[in-house]
């Protein structure tokens, strides 16, 4: 298990109901809704920078499709049991 500690912050009000909000849509407690996020916006991979000279402009470029969150994870295995137990 990993270990937690307390943080005690303030932030304006409405940023905590948007917060609390988000975790709710998200069936996640406050705590893991604020964690979940700090750690996406702090590990997130930053894109590379890219020089415009020397490069060729191709016509047709794949974008990756974006990944999932946990949260957004827990919610589609939440929806797949639910419907398991349906049939």
């Amino acid at each position: 298990m990993t270990d937690t500690v307390s943080l005690t912050i303030k932030i304006d009000p409405n940023l905590k109901e948007t917060l609390k909000t988000l975790a709710l849509e998200n069936q996640l407690s406050l705590s893991q809704e604020v964690s979940q996020r700090l750690q996406a916006s702090l590990f997130a991979q930053s894109q590379p920078a890219i020089d415009s000279q020397d490069t060729q402009e191709t016509e047709s470029q794949e974008e990756e499709a974006p990944q999932l969150t946990s949260s957004e994870l827990k919610q589609i295995r939440s929806l797949l049991k639910k419907s398991k137990k349906k049939k």
